[in-house]
This record gives C-alpha cells, sequence and structure tokens, in this order.
C-alpha cells in the first residue's frame, strides 16, 4: 500500500474521530442548556404595576427573627391574582442584605395571591434573613387571570396564646367554596394607632369543601402586646374557566 493512500486513510480516520468529538461536545452543550433554560430564575419586575400602590412598609425585629410588612393597594377595578412583589433591604450603609428573589423561594413569600378591586392588604414576608435598615418594594403585573368570583374562605376570630417562641394566635379556616385550597397562606398584623408592631404567617396545607374547618396557628415577630390583630387568608385555588 503507498504512502499516499495509508496518508488518506489516517486523514478519513482523523476526520472522524474529530467529528465524533465534535458531536459529543454538541451534544453537551445543548443538555446544559437545556438544564440552564429548566432551572429556577431569579424573579424579575420588568413592567411595575401601575394598579398597585405600596401606602407604607415597615420592618420588624425581635429575638426570633426579622419580617417586613408591606401595606398594599388595589387602586384598579379588577382582581388581580398572583402578583409579583419584590423587597429589597437594605443596611446602615445602604448595601442591600436580603432581596426576596431567590431561585424556589415559596411563592407567597414574593407574590399577594389576590388583591380585590380597592383592597388594601397587608403582605407579610417573616423569612427575611438579615436585619436592615430600608426597604425598596416593586411590584409587578398579576401573573394570572382573575376568576368571576372569589373562593369564600372564612376565618375565625384568633384567640392568643403564649408559647416558648413567643406571641401566637390559633383558629381555624373554614372552606366555602367549590375547590380545596391546597398551602394556604394566612397573612397575619397587628397594628397599635395604626402603627404595624408585629406581623406573622400561617400555613394550612389542605383546607378541604365541606370539611372540617381547618386550625391555623401564626407566630409573630414584633411586639403584639395586646393589640388588635388582623388576619387574611386570600385563596390560591381558583376555577380556571372563569376570565377577568
Amino acid at each position: 500500500m503507498s504512502r499516499w493512500v495509508i496518508a488518506l486513510a489516517l486523514a478519513v480516520l482523523a476526520g472522524v474521530t474529530l467529528t465524533a468529538c465534535q458531536s459529543s461536545q454538541d451534544k453537551a452543550k445543548i443538555i446544559q442548556a437545556q438544564a440552564q433554560a429548566s432551572a429556577p430564575k431569579p424573579l424579575v419586575i420588568p413592567h411595575p404595576s401601575k394598579d398597585v400602590k405600596v401606602l407604607d412598609t415597615t420592618l420588624l425585629h425581635d429575638q426570633n427573627g426579622d419580617a417586613v410588612v408591606v401595606e398594599l393597594k388595589n387602586e384598579s377595578k379588577r382582581t388581580l391574582v398572583d402578583v409579583p412583589i419584590l423587597v429589597e433591604i437594605r443596611g446602615r450603609t445602604g448595601k442591600a442584605v436580603y432581596k426576596n428573589n431567590t431561585p424556589g423561594l415559596d411563592f407567597a413569600l414574593n407574590h399577594v395571591p389576590v388583591l380585590k378591586p380597592g383592597e388594601t392588604f397587608d403582605w407579610v414576608n417573616d423569612q427575611v434573613t438579615e436585619q436592615g435598615k430600608r426597604v425598596k418594594v416593586t411590584v409587578g403585573e398579576p401573573e394570572a387571570k382573575a376568576p368571576s368570583s372569589l373562593p369564600q374562605l372564612e376565618v375565625s376570630p384568633p384567640r392568643w396564646r403564649s408559647s416558648t417562641l413567643g406571641a401566637q394566635v390559633t383558629g381555624t379556616v373554614t372552606n366555602e367554596s367549590k375547590l380545596d385550597q391546597r398551602k394556604l397562606v394566612l397573612f397575619a398584623v397587628v397594628k397599635h394607632g395604626g402603627r404595624v408592631v408585629a406581623g406573622g404567617r400561617g400555613l394550612i396545607k389542605k383546607s378541604k369543601v365541606g370539611g372540617k374547618p381547618a386550625p391555623y396557628v401564626i407566630f409573630f415577630i414584633g411586639e403584639p402586646g395586646s393589640a388588635q390583630v388582623t388576619i387574611e387568608a386570600p385563596p390560591v385555588a381558583f376555577d380556571q374557566g372563569a376570565t377577568q
């Protein structure tokens, strides 16, 4: 066999090997790109809402942790569902010490489930990881369509109770709608003289239709004292066939 035939065969073999390597690398890049595309993304609000007004913000701190309470008002005539809300808490130097845009964060820690037309709502994030001095809030456009009517949930009057973890309230939620409510979050604030002095959240894993009232327990961050507590339990499951 001549040297030219051998050289040609080696060149062809090298080309096949190179093509195979490139093919494997391309497949790896595609797999990596798909994984990155499907991975949770930080929450971003490109267009702030023109319908929701931030009325007030309160930072709370005690031995059990930190929280932020944001008083919002829906100034529109429509119900807003799954409204994204971003908070950036800054420390003494003005540097951000906490943001609630982390991928995979619990939905209710950066969304307001429901805002009724003209409603004022106190949204609570009690999972703030650092104590801050100032807070910046950005509210976005709703991410879901609103139903023609909202599920009805009845929250019983809260009962105060003390524990080793501080003050807490207990009660029940009765689901009077036609849909089970899963991972129902309760938002609670305590105000004294119109000022927020404590805030907390509670969770009901499942509130069944026609079932027994589901119990809730809410712990507070702040100094609730004997002031009046307000509890809201906005629904999280809706009739998807309804439109705005």
